[in-house]
C-alpha cells in the first residue's frame, strides 16, 4: 500500500538533506539565515501593505483603474464623469445646478398652489397681528395715562409744602401706649400704635437690603424719568434694578425739619380728594409717615408693568411675523405640499358636519 506523504514534509525533509553533509555549527548558521530572511521578506510586505492602505486615505480622488468600474454617473445635468466616493456628484457646482434647475422647475407651481388655496395659519397670524396691535394701542395709552399721573403727583406734592403749619392738640398728644398695641409684620416685634408705621417702614428696608436685585446693563428707556435706581456696585459688578423711590439701600430719605409740613391730600370716603391737605408738621403726624414715597412707588410700578407689557407685545409680535415670513419662504414651499384633489373646491379647511 502506498502512504500519502504532505509536501511541507518533503520540502523540510530537502532541507534537511542539503544540510546533512554539512558540519553541525554551519547547519545552525544556515538555518538562522533562513529564518532571518524570511522575517524580513514578511516586515517588507507588512510596510508596503501599509504604505498602500496611507496613499488611499490621504488621496481617495486618486483611484486604479479597478477601483473607478463601480461607480456611477455624476447626477449633474449633463455630466458623463463618474460620482466621487460617497456622493451622487463629481464636484460641488454638478450637485448646485441640479439644485437650481429642481427649483425653477417645481417653485412656480408650488407658489400658483399657494395662492390658489388659502392658509388657515395665515389667516390666524393676521388676527393675531390685529389682537396685539389693538393691545399695544392700549398699552401705549395706559403708559402715557400712567405719565400724566406722574406729573400730577409732583404738582400736588409741591403745592402740599407749600401750605402753612397748624398744630392741633388733639391730634398731637401722646396715644396711651400700654393700651394700643400691634404686631410687626416683618420682625413679629409688638410695637405702639403710635410708632407703628415707623417702626415697620425701618424694619421692611433692614430685611429688604439683604436682597439684591441685579442686572449687567443699566436701563436706558427713552422717555422714562425715575424708575430704576441704577445704583452700581463694584462687588457683584451690576446695577441695582429696585425702584429708585423704595431702594433702602442706595437712597436714603431726607432730614425732617421741624417747621416742614406734612402736606398729604385729605380725601374724603376713602378715595374723594376734598381739596384740603393735612397741615401738621411732618414731624408729629403719625397718619400719613412716608405718604410721598408710597404714592411715587405706586405710580412708577404702574408705569413699569406698561413699560413690561410694551416689551412682552413686541415678542410676540417678532414671533408671529417670523412664522408668517417663513410659511412661503423658500424651504417651506419645497418641502411642504397641499393636495387638492378637488378642483372646485379652494377652501381645504375641515368643516365639522352636524
Amino acid at each position: 500500500m502506498r502512504q500519502y506523504i504532505p509536501c511541507t514534509t518533503l520540502y523540510q525533509n530537502s532541507q534537511l538533506q542539503e544540510f546533512l553533509f554539512l558540519d553541525p555549527a554551519l547547519q545552525k548558521q544556515a538555518v538562522n539565515a533562513k529564518k532571518m530572511e524570511k522575517l524580513k521578506k514578511k516586515v517588507e510586505w507588512k510596510k508596503e501593505k501599509k504604505q498602500k492602505l496611507m496613499e488611499k486615505r490621504k488621496y481617495p480622488e486618486q483611484m486604479d483603474a479597478k477601483d473607478l468600474a463601480p461607480l456611477r454617473q455624476c447626477l449633474g445635468p449633463g455630466c458623463v464623469n463618474p460620482t466621487r466616493p460617497g456622493s451622487k456628484y463629481c464636484s460641488d457646482n454638478c450637485g448646485m445646478k441640479l439644485a437650481a434647475e429642481r427649483i425653477y422647475e417645481i417653485l412656480p407651481q408650488r407658489i400658483q398652489q399657494w395662492n390658489n388655496s388659502p392658509c388657515i395659519a395665515e389667516e390666524h397670524g393676521k388676527k393675531m397681528l390685529e389682537r396685539i396691535l389693538h393691545e399695544q394701542q392700549d398699552a401705549h395709552t395706559r403708559l402715557k395715562y400712567m405719565e400724566c399721573q406722574f406729573h400730577e403727583l409732583e404738582a400736588i406734592i409741591l403745592r402740599g409744602k407749600q401750605q402753612a403749619v397748624c398744630y392741633d392738640e388733639e391730634s398731637t398728644k401722646v396715644i396711651n401706649d400700654t393700651v394700643q398695641q400691634i404686631f410687626c409684620v416683618s420682625c413679629g416685634k409688638s410695637i405702639s400704635m403710635h410708632v407703628a408705621l415707623r417702626h415697620m417702614e425701618h424694619c421692611f428696608a433692614k430685611y429688604e437690603c439683604k436682597s439684591s436685585f441685579g442686572s449687567l446693563y443699566p436701563t436706558c428707556i427713552e422717555g422714562a424719568t425715575r424708575l430704576f435706581c441704577d445704583a452700581y456696585d463694584p462687588k457683584s459688578k451690576r446695577y441695582c434694578k429696585r425702584l429708585q423711590v423704595l431702594c433702602p439701600e442706595h437712597s436714603k430719605d431726607p432730614k425732617v425739619t421741624d417747621d416742614e409740613v406734612c402736606g398729604c391730600p385729605l380725601v374724603h370716603n376713602v378715595f374723594e380728594l376734598t381739596g384740603n391737605f393735612c397741615r401738621l408738621p411732618k414731624r408729629l403726624c403719625i397718619h400719613h409717615y412716608c405718604w410721598e414715597k408710597l404714592r411715587r412707588a405706586e405710580v412708577d410700578l404702574e408705569r413699569v408693568r406698561a413699560l413690561y407689557k410694551l416689551e412682552q407685545l413686541s415678542e410676540q409680535e417678532h414671533k408671529v411675523r417670523t412664522a408668517m415670513r417663513n410659511r412661503a419662504g423658500l424651504l417651506a414651499l419645497m418641502l411642504h405640499q397641499t393636495v387638492q384633489h378637488d378642483p372646485l373646491t379652494n377652501d381645504l379647511r375641515s368643516k365639522v358636519h352636524n
